[in-house]
């Protein structure tokens, strides 16, 4: 909803620029990382304000994951903005 739907709502009602950045605290921090992370050719910058980061090395975000995403650890990676990052999958422009 948030990287396809939401954003064509906008266009629809709204005049958007190419020129988009996103941003977020907390949790939206993360989303705001994951989002931009995952679409690098989409945004032109990425604000995070205190994000949660590395949550697969701390004990709150392992006890999440595992409720969220189950034991799997490989799979909590994608999740993980601090192993995004540093896979380097998809370099920021």
């Amino acid at each position: 909803y948030i990287s396809a739907e939401l954003p064509a709502l906008i266009e629809q009602h709204f005049s958007v620029s190419d020129r988009q950045s996103i941003f977020g605290h907390s949790m939206g921090g993360h989303g705001a990382l994951m989002m931009a992370f995952r679409n690098p050719q989409r945004f032109r910058s990425v604000s995070a304000f205190a994000p949660i980061v590395n949550p697969c090395q701390v004990p709150w975000g392992r006890k999440a994951f595992t409720a969220y995403l189950g034991s799997d650890e490989s799979q909590w990676l994608q999740y993980d903005s601090c192993h995004l990052l540093d896979s380097g999958a998809e370099k920021m422009p």
